[in-house]
């Protein structure tokens, strides 16, 4: 039997932190407490990339895979992530990190990717227990 919490959340401030909350439901209920805050992580990049590059309701899925979670958040824009260099850090602004947030979720998780839908797309990552 596949366990599986789905929610559909509004690209807003606020998107990121009721993604993490969903995380930290599902490990506590799945018994999955060391992928806290690696799977918390992970989803929130996710999910601030769709709130500020979509700009559309997304949804977002957490599927318990044995010891791990699969984390997926679709959205209604066709334009797949790819890895960027990160932004130079530049004078009066040596805390700008974007482009950071793909190496971040690469970093943290066994695997990611992206896929087009007929409406848009979903961007997965696989968060283990062994990380990557």
């Amino acid at each position: 039997m596949t366990e599986t919490l789905s929610v559909v959340l509004a690209p807003d401030s606020d998107a990121a932190s009721l993604a993490g909350a969903l995380v930290a439901d599902a490990c506590h209920v799945w018994r999955l407490p060391g992928l806290v805050h690696p799977a918390r992580r992970v989803l929130s990049e996710l999910v601030r990339n769709a709130a500020e590059h979509a700009r559309t309701d997304m949804r977002v899925t957490l599927t318990r895979r044995g010891d791990g979670l699969c984390l997926a958040v679709s959205d209604g824009d066709r334009r797949l992530p790819r890895l960027r260099t990160p932004a130079p850090v530049r004078r009066g602004r040596p805390l700008d990190e974007r482009g950071c947030g793909l190496r971040l979720v690469q970093a943290a998780a066994a695997g990611w990717g992206a896929e087009p839908t007929p409406d848009g797309k979903v961007v997965w990552a696989l968060v283990t227990a062994g990380g990557t």
